[in-house]
């Protein structure tokens, strides 16, 4: 009786306790989660993990083409990549113009924001390629403005000296415009295409 005159109610008490308790437990459980997600998170390839090859013929519209890339994970852990390939290319240049290769889509594979890129063992990845092919007509159709090979350089963990994947593209750079754009690496075996 004298616990309600005082302001003391042993079932309320015992309510604000529980509630209190569940609250720790949440914020104890939302933290032990964070710790356990950072310590588990997968970690960026390693070039050795990695294979790469140009994944079929170009794809073509309107004056753009299309060369979509594949990356499989050929090692037995998962890994992840994010961001733009570096592209180089050889030959690259004609009569002083050269190729500039820019992060971003095209009329054949679009703009997709870069983001993590888990790839399972066995599992791939890629991004693809545009360029228009109708510029310059003037320029030599041969082996002068004729790309035979690109150089690729993934963003990945090294295990000796920077590495590059190279594969064999061919295309008229100067027919070009002496411009190509490069989608950012996507999850799966082909890039988003419009």
């Amino acid at each position: 009786m004298s616990a309600f005159r005082l302001g003391f109610d042993p079932l309320r008490r015992f309510a604000v306790v529980v509630m209190l308790m569940s609250g720790l437990t949440f914020v104890s459980s939302s933290i032990d989660h964070t710790i356990a997600s950072a310590s588990t998170a997968i970690p960026t390839c390693f070039n050795n993990q990695l294979e790469m090859a140009v994944a079929w013929g170009p794809g073509a519209a309107a004056g753009n083409v299309g060369i979509p890339f594949l990356i499989i994970n050929i090692s037995k852990s998962a890994c992840a990549l994010r961001g733009y390939p570096k592209l180089t290319f050889i030959p690259s240049s004609y009569k002083k113009k050269s190729i500039k290769v820019i992060d971003g889509g095209g009329m054949i594979y679009v703009q997709v924001k870069p983001r993590i890129v888990v790839i399972r063992p066995g599992a791939s990845a890629a991004f693809g390629l545009n360029f228009i092919n109708a510029a310059n007509q003037q320029d030599p159709n041969g082996p002068a403005c004729t790309v035979q090979n690109v150089y690729v350089a993934l963003p990945v963990r090294t295990v000796t000296l920077p590495h590059y994947y190279v594969g064999p593209v061919n295309f008229n750079f100067c027919h070009s415009n002496f411009r190509v754009s490069v989608t950012s690496i996507q999850s799966g075996p082909r890039p988003k295409d419009g």
